[in-house]
């Protein structure tokens, strides 16, 4: 009888090891759907692949103008998914994805942002961005932006590119009663482009 007890509190006590938080899961999927593909139409095929598996609510796909958020009327040269999901404990979030096409050697326009509907820890979130990339990022510490913590994908910025990023919003959004985002970012501009010099990385 001891036996099994101690074989049901061990599994129980593993369950609750491994179970993730909602910020783990937020950077998991950001990973899984934005980052580990790599083409933008690896991205697009693994967010169908992922909302599939895990039941997501899709709400939007459609052709769109780049870059979705700020360029309502133009010409639609872009992709857009957007999904309905679940965090753990509960809390929902939205996963917005967006890609050039067709893609570019030269230009590539790639945006993934999870909007959930609670105000996730900003210290837990960093953690977990920390903890499931490593050395594979380093933090921006160029202090940029007051309002957002930016990681950049050390291979990337090796070649003088920091297009390739992570953002977190901070106090901004929350001040005003809206949730942190968690974005993805994967900018290639042709050189010739005033653009461009927004994907160096800074000094």
């Amino acid at each position: 009888m001891r036996f099994w007890a101690t074989i049901i509190s061990a599994q129980m006590l593993a369950t609750v090891a491994t179970a993730q938080t909602p910020s783990e899961k937020a950077v998991s999927i950001l990973n899984e759907v934005c980052i580990a593909p790599n083409s933008s139409e690896a991205v697009m095929a693994a967010g169908e692949k992922t909302a599939l598996k895990e039941n997501w609510k899709l709400f939007r796909s459609e052709a769109a103008p780049m870059p979705f958020m700020h360029n309502e009327n133009g010409v639609k040269n872009s992709f857009i998914s957007a999904w309905e999901l679940n965090l753990p404990g509960g809390s929902r979030a939205r996963l917005y994805v967006s890609v050039l096409r067709p893609e570019r050697p030269d230009f590539k326009y790639t945006v993934c942002l999870i909007q959930p509907e609670i105000d996730l820890d900003g210290d837990d979130l960093t953690q977990s961005i920390d903890r499931q990339f490593g050395s594979a990022v380093t933090k921006d510490i160029s202090g940029r932006f007051k309002d957002e913590k930016s990681w950049f994908f050390v291979e990337e910025q090796s070649k003088g590119n920091c297009g390739k990023e992570i953002l977190l919003a901070l106090h901004q959004l929350s001040q005003h009663g809206k949730p942190k985002t968690l974005t993805f970012t994967d900018f290639v501009y042709p050189s010739d482009w005033p653009a461009a010099d927004s994907t160096r990385c800074p000094n």
